[in-house]
């Protein structure tokens, strides 16, 4: 028995607004700097390993793929790791600032990367389950789950202002408990579910589609960040003054908007997942999807046709009636690499197939996402062979050792180690602009509901365009790229009044990246190892964030000590010439990004011939019916090198 798929997927939403604290450390970096009598290079150092406990994925990853064929167990381990962990690592920050246990330096640092390390094992099971389970749209669930680990941040801001501002340090705790009792929470219903469900080829209303579901989730992803930045701005507004009651008030409204992502199952069949009836039971219809999603695929029976062996039917994709089976399905003859001379075998079979189902790639469910399983027959051998080097399924071993993982990683690093070098010193920023030391909540929030924005927009928008126009989902990445150049050079002669269009700007860039980063990986190395591969390319921004941060630490330093010798620094100066440097950066980013294109833009062509024939199928398919010559999704994007 599994759990609807809706479910898990609206308590992966809730658990990933706990992913993203790493965020929210400006928000007690000033406060922890005071309590350990640190320097701006040390409080940088701490905010440096907060990010790097917030990335350090690779074993979580790891953990996950060890256990694909455990039926949940997976999935729920790997969020229990990340409570404990969770736990361990606030306590410990919260009692060393409190003076309760002695913390050398380095230990600080251990610590710090502790508290964001747990958000990570929620990231990882929420995200790989998810895109597993909806792997047609990958896309769409990586901007949405992306984009509430970006609202983290505002999410916390606003329940810290309702509840425990100015005490920054004592919020900690509220940091060990609310995500640990959210994460408990989700241990029952984030699972895998190996076969289509029933929910998943309604048509009508649409607001039960599937897609119409993806729809209202980001409604209300958008309308929590739009709550969010109003109430950040209205709070912090010099004509405004607001009691403490009223910041209570807007801190439940967050809790409430938050909490509203529940409704995306209502009508969805109920809390067990219902496979469709195509599938026959759940053990004969989980083969294909188990495959195309990257698990390990169970026996199928042999008595079955074989297009029935190696189908399963699509998200978008409407039933079939009892009176048609596949073998009754004309396929047209289209040439060129989709061409095969393999005949159908077992009862009902009609002659020669001439055309692999776009979205199929290679035989149905022998290379989806990433897997590989052995031909059915020497026909089927032979049209596999076609689509070979179209089809990843990269371990991390070769993951690691291809040209096309570089330079993602460096664009990357080097992009979003930008934005968490912007982010972490925000505080110190605002308060050489002028501005209050409190004030930098604001900031933080519109960076916040920024990135959550860029992750909803290139989640959606790429996914859009490749299935319209075949337009590569790597130039999104020059594009950003060159943004986040323009933002921190822009930042480098910034006001106070300009570092408002400047956080919203940066944020942007800094979400963008995340989406790009974790669909591009799927892309490019596959499905079934794209836990561990995905949480290898997640060390990015944890490397970049410490390098950049290291630069801008050192460089304010250097200005305060020449300005007043003292460990503040006031002045438009005092970060100019690290977010110069920081530009410079930004431009190899954007050279990297761009060979990134050219080495891998050309596959997009066949990737947008399959996806269109597709859409186009189903869309003149009667509602009710499916047609299973097409019922298959994609699966990744080979490495050109």
């Amino acid at each position: 028995m599994y759990v609807n798929k809706w479910a898990g997927f609206s308590v992966s939403v809730l658990c990933t607004v706990s992913a993203g604290l790493a965020y929210c450390f400006s928000l007690y970096s000033n406060q922890l700097k005071e309590a350990f009598g640190y320097d701006q290079k040390q409080i940088q150092a701490v905010g440096s390993a907060t990010n790097l406990g917030g990335y350090a994925s690779i074993v979580s990853g790891l953990v996950y793929d060890s256990m694909l064929d455990w039926d949940g167990k997976g999935p729920r381990l790997t969020i229990l790791i990340g409570v404990a962990i969770n736990i361990i690592g606030w306590v410990s920050l919260w009692a060393a600032a409190k003076g309760l246990i002695a913390t050398p330096f380095w230990l600080v640092l251990v610590i710090a990367g502790l508290t964001c390390n747990g958000g990570t094992w929620f990231d990882t099971a929420c995200l790989v389950t998810s895109v597993r389970n909806f792997p047609n749209d990958r896309g769409t669930v990586v901007g949405l789950l992306k984009a509430c680990v970006g609202l983290s941040a505002s999410v916390y801001t606003s329940i810290y202002m309702g509840f425990e501002e100015p005490d920054a340090i004592r919020f900690l705790l509220y940091l060990a408990i609310i995500p640990a009792l959210v994460g408990l929470c989700s241990l029952p219903f984030v699972n895998f579910v190996p076969y289509t469900q029933k929910s998943e080829m309604c048509s009508e209303p649409k607001i039960c589609t599937t897609g119409g579901r993806f729809l209202m989730a980001y409604q209300i992803i958008a309308l929590l960040a739009l709550y969010l930045l109003i109430t950040a701005v209205v709070d912090q507004s010099a004509t405004i003054a607001l009691a403490h009651q009223t910041r209570l008030l807007l801190s439940l409204g967050t809790i409430a908007l938050t909490l509203s992502i529940l409704l995306v199952p209502l009508g969805s069949g109920g809390l067990v997942s219902q496979p469709t009836q195509g599938s026959g039971d759940e053990e004969d219809g989980t083969q294909s999807t188990r495959s195309r999603a990257g698990g390990t695929p169970r026996s199928v029976d042999p008595n079955l046709p074989q297009p029935l062996r190696h189908a399963a039917p699509d998200e978008h994709a409407p039933l079939l009636s009892d009176a048609r089976t596949l073998s009754d399905v004309e396929e047209p003859e289209v040439p060129g690499p989709f061409a095969s001379s393999s005949k159908q075998e077992g009862p009902g079979a009609k002659g020669p197939s001439k055309l692999s189902p776009p979205m199929q790639r290679a035989g149905g469910d022998r290379r989806e996402g990433g897997l590989e399983t052995a031909p059915a027959n020497d026909d089927d051998a032979e049209l596999a062979k076609g689509f070979v080097k179209q089809m990843p399924d990269m371990t991390l071993l070769e993951c690691c050792t291809s040209a096309n993982f570089w330079l993602l990683f460096l664009t990357c690093s080097i992009g979003m180690g930008t934005g968490l070098a912007f982010l972490n010193n925000l505080g110190q920023l605002v308060i050489a602009l002028g501005g209050q030391g409190d004030s930098q909540a604001v900031f933080v929030s519109l960076f916040s509901v920024s990135s959550c924005a860029g992750r909803l927009l290139l989640g959606y928008i790429p996914e859009r365009l490749l299935h319209a126009r075949g337009t590569p989902r790597c130039i999104f990445l020059v594009f950003i790229s060159a943004l986040t150049a323009l933002v921190v050079c822009c930042n480098a002669f910034a006001s106070l009044l300009l570092l408002f269009p400047a956080s919203i700007m940066a944020g942007l860039a800094f979400g963008a990246l995340w989406s790009l980063m974790a669909t591009l990986t799927s892309e490019f190395f596959g499905l079934h190892h794209f836990a561990s591969n995905y949480t290898i390319v997640q060390l990015a921004p944890a490397t970049g964030g410490f390098a950049l941060g290291q630069l801008v630490g050192s460089l304010y330093e250097r200005e305060a000590h020449n300005q007043s010798a003292g460990k503040s620094c006031y002045g438009v100066h005092c970060f100019r010439l690290a977010f110069l440097l920081i530009g410079l950066l930004d431009m190899v980013a954007v050279a990297s990004s761009t060979l990134l294109y050219y080495r891998t833009r050309h596959i997009y062509k066949t990737e947008y011939d399959e996806l269109h024939q597709h859409d186009e199928d189903v869309r003149h398919t009667p509602s009710g019916r499916l047609n299973m010559e097409h019922a298959f999704s994609t699966s990744g994007i080979a490495d050109s090198s």
